[in-house]
């Protein structure tokens, strides 16, 4: 899996350097495994080499939020609105990071829609943060790791250089964080499966 995450990061450098340029902008839901579904922003910028074939690289921005809230108090205000005062019990975020280079081929380019597929290799960071409030736990955890995607959709060509997406996103990728030792003396870590599916709409530029 490195090798190959390697390998995808040096075609997609060396691709940089020639052809028309590319950006991408897309957005959409990702629900990972070890967590709920949430926001997927990404942007990637890149070369087109011909008619079918691209390089690019790119970042994703995937966000969840989860707050748990009690009523702890109404009142009647003077001009007779209702309003509510309310206690957070739980505040939890997490944020995903992927940075990957991208490799995407194009089927029937003289079609208005066109088929294609997309591969992607890199690192994801995860940020994770979580107040209890109920326990007064507060704690703060960062993961890491190689990972991968796969995307099947669709282009619908606006003009030359332009068009609209839609796509199927598969994202694998494992990430840990160390954890110290045990009491044996043993060194663990927490891991943390990233891996889940995805749906993104976007716009892609030509000439950028």
């Amino acid at each position: 899996m490195r090798r190959f995450t390697l390998a995808i990061l040096f075609l997609g450098a060396c691709s940089l350097a020639s052809a028309q340029s590319i950006l991408t902008v897309k957005l959409g839901t990702f629900n990972p495994v070890d967590a709920k579904a949430g926001l997927i922003a990404g942007l990637t910028y890149g070369r087109q080499v011909d008619e079918r074939v691209d390089f690019g690289l790119g970042a994703d921005l995937f966000i969840r939020k989860f707050k748990q809230e009690t009523t702890v108090n109404t009142d009647t205000t003077l001009s007779g609105s209702n309003v509510s005062e309310k206690q957070t019990n739980i505040d939890y975020s997490m944020y995903g990071l992927p940075l990957m280079a991208h490799l995407n081929v194009r089927f029937l380019p003289q079609s208005r829609v066109q088929p294609y597929v997309g591969l992607a290799g890199g690192y994801e960071i995860v940020f994770s943060r979580e107040a209890n409030y109920e326990a007064d736990v507060k704690e703060n955890r960062l993961y890491a790791g190689f990972g991968w995607q796969a995307m099947v959709g669709g282009e619908f060509a606006l003009g030359s250089a332009s068009g609209i997406l839609a796509e199927v996103l598969y994202n694998g990728c494992t990430v840990k964080r160390s954890t110290g030792s045990n009491g044996a003396g043993f060194p663990t870590h927490e891991e943390l499966d990233f891996s889940g599916f995805g749906f993104r709409v976007g716009v892609r530029l030509g000439g950028m």
